[in-house]
């Protein structure tokens, strides 16, 4: 309650403070105008020059705590050098020569406005500021302090580039401006966040996108109400067609190659400020089992690799439940051997199958989610000696058979060959009803249950795109790159993902209510 509280008065503080003005004619007015707009913060800071032989006095606008020294002081040596500037009657005039011929700096832009001072000084850009002018301007002076670009930490690669996405948006779309040297890469640029002003980029090649496409993806990132966007799912919550649906409808890397080659098959990417993960809309199903790394290895590898991710999907989902269900209620499935030694593991432990899965697999869980929070190097041996110690402790105190644990263990191994982590945890997720599903309607009951699940899965969308397609409804041109990836010279140079009534144009939905 004190949180809805406190997120009210920002909001209302927000609304008396929004209405906006001119720059005024006085350096002093205006710099009063900045310290109440920023709460008189300790960090603003101000100096004033004497400029062309004492003529001319300006004053420099900064947040100290925004800016790099560096720039900043070049910034000041530039305008105590200056040389004098002739005929120049108007304010307008004397910005636009130091613009062209004085200043050295790649970024500078005109204000008139006192949010746009807010704006730029939030950014790290320092503010020139001219007597008895109404026109101030932007001087990019930032302090980039950003990590290097490294190798991926996620989506590694045997090979390929070894760079990914960092946290400074510009950087991110540089890395993209580099492998696609086109004049048809465009960018649209959008502020998200009352509060924040995060950046958001809309980036997608011109001729190969659907016009209509984009626009929808900039109606719906323009529509988003919040506060403020710390990471890209922000976004991605809030535009796909079923929100409330576990399957990603979106897909996320933190690769410039993966992002290129969907731009040249037509997708669009989202790039926000301050997360290395990018987003690219729409997403099909197929697309989670294919790794940038399919296309630098020989297409039958390739080809190989894909089946396996899909069977170890289909392991990690479904392992558990048949073993339950097979065990329980359908032994004369099972050759008669391997049915009495299946018998004889299970002879001293108390529990049913459903009892033994949900231990091991809770267990298997909460080890996971350990590893991941604890620091890498004693999350590794938490995550490993844990499972081996924990394991074989039941096994010995009869708590779970010995197939129980290599039923979890394989479940577990098969879900770490998942190329998309938002697709690992749906099969984490789903894993727990379809064990208690067999565990009461055996494999009629898992059959029914994984019929719906496909029949859910058939009825989505992303974007107007089936989630299923190219299978359903099955597109044979487009089969060429799904569970089957074929030669380069057999794929189109330009391949174009497959849009709803493509005869009468795209047909894109926005889902509010499920």
């Amino acid at each position: 309650m004190l949180h809805l509280l406190g997120r009210k008065k920002v909001q209302l503080k927000g609304k008396s403070t929004s209405s906006d003005k001119k720059i005024p004619i006085s350096i002093e007015e205006t710099y009063e105008c900045i310290q109440t707009k920023l709460g008189h913060s300790k960090d603003i800071k101000i100096r004033y020059l004497q400029v062309l032989a004492e003529k001319q006095r300006v004053a420099v606008v900064y947040l100290e705590t925004m800016v790099d020294q560096k720039q900043l002081s070049k910034l000041l040596e530039s305008l105590l050098t200056m040389s004098n500037v002739e005929e120049l009657k108007t304010p307008e005039q004397f910005a636009d020569d130091m613009i062209k011929k004085q200043l050295p700096f790649s970024s500078i832009s005109t204000l008139t406005m006192i949010s746009e001072m807010i704006e730029a000084l939030l950014v790290g850009n320092s503010i020139l500021l001219m007597d008895r002018s109404f026109i101030a301007l932007s001087i990019s002076t930032s302090n980039a302090e950003f990590r290097s670009i490294e190798e991926p930490s996620v989506e590694t690669e045997v090979r390929g580039t070894k760079e990914s996405f960092i946290e400074d948006i510009q950087a991110n779309v540089r890395l993209i401006r580099r492998k696609c040297k086109n004049e048809g890469l465009r960018i649209l640029k959008l502020k998200i966040g009352e509060i924040t002003n995060t950046e958001v980029n809309i980036v997608y090649i011109d001729g190969l996108a659907n016009i209509e496409l984009v626009q929808e993806v900039k109606r719906r990132i323009s529509q988003i109400e919040i506060d403020g966007v710390l990471e890209s799912f922000y976004i991605e919550e809030w535009i796909v067609d079923y929100p409330k649906s576990i399957f990603p409808q979106m897909n996320s890397t933190e690769r410039p190659d993966k992002v290129v080659a969907m731009l040249l098959e037509g997708h669009v990417a989202i790039f926000v400020d301050g997360t290395p993960w990018s987003l690219i809309a729409p997403t099909v199903f197929i697309q989670f089992f294919t790794t940038s790394g399919d296309y630098y290895s020989n297409y039958i590898f390739s080809t190989f690799l894909r089946w396996i991710r899909i069977m170890s999907f289909l392991f990690s989902l479904t392992v558990p439940s048949l073993y339950i269900a097979l065990s329980t209620m359908h032994q004369e499935m099972f050759p008669t051997t391997l049915a009495l030694r299946i018998a004889g593991a299970r002879s001293g432990v108390p529990f049913p199958a459903i009892f033994e899965a949900l231990i091991m697999e809770i267990s298997f869980e909460i080890l996971r989610e350990a590893g991941v929070r604890l620091p890498r190097v004693a999350g590794q041996a938490v995550s490993i000696v844990g499972a081996l110690i924990i394991g074989q402790a039941a096994v010995d105190a009869g708590l779970v058979s010995p197939i129980m644990v290599i039923a979890v263990a394989l479940t577990g191994i098969s879900s770490f060959t998942n190329a998309n982590y938002s697709l690992a945890m749906v099969t984490r997720i789903l894993r727990f009803p379809l064990m208690i599903v067999a565990s009461i309607l055996g494999m009629p009951g898992i059959t029914i249950a994984l019929l719906m699940l496909l029949t859910y899965m058939a009825s989505i969308k992303s974007f107007g795109v089936p989630y299923l397609s190219p299978i359903a409804p099955l597109t044979v041109q487009d089969l060429k790159d799904t569970i089957i990836r074929f030669p380069w010279k057999n794929l189109e140079k330009k391949r174009k993902i497959m849009m709803i009534n493509h005869q009468n144009g795209s047909e894109f939905e926005v889902k509010e209510k499920e």
